[in-house]
């Protein structure tokens, strides 16, 4: 499919590659740097929003999350957008709910979807 990278759990492209390169006019090679730096740094990345959370940390959690938010957005990982927006909605509340085990499950899935997208390539189109 051009414009979107797959992904294999069938919820949807990983990536909206149209609107990622529309806000980076286009510029491909750009958008495959800010991917890979993506893959690299992130990797990790629910490990933490996971231990600030369970830890009580809300300040933190909502620190990681609404970065992921912005990261995610400007990449074009809707999915993984929504899934920070739900934690940080969460972390801002200042208390554990009932389905934050699922959220962090959702946010975690997301978050590996997008970086195995990453992995395997993204089409540009």
């Amino acid at each position: 499919m051009t414009g979107q990278a797959e992904n294999n759990q069938g919820g949807g492209p990983a990536f909206n590659t149209t609107d990622a390169l529309g806000r980076l006019m286009n510029n491909k090679n750009l958008y495959k740097k800010l991917l890979d730096k993506f893959e690299k740094g992130y990797s990790d990345y629910e490990g933490k929003v996971r231990t600030a959370f369970e830890g009580g940390n809300f300040e933190d959690a909502m620190h990681l999350s609404h970065t992921m938010k912005g990261l995610a957005g400007n990449l074009g990982a809707d999915s993984l957008q929504e899934a920070s927006r739900n934690l940080e909605l969460v972390a801002k509340g200042g208390e554990k709910t009932p389905d934050l085990p699922q959220l962090l499950d959702s946010f975690n899935a997301e978050l590996n979807r997008a970086l195995q997208a990453i992995r395997d390539g993204v089409d540009l189109g």
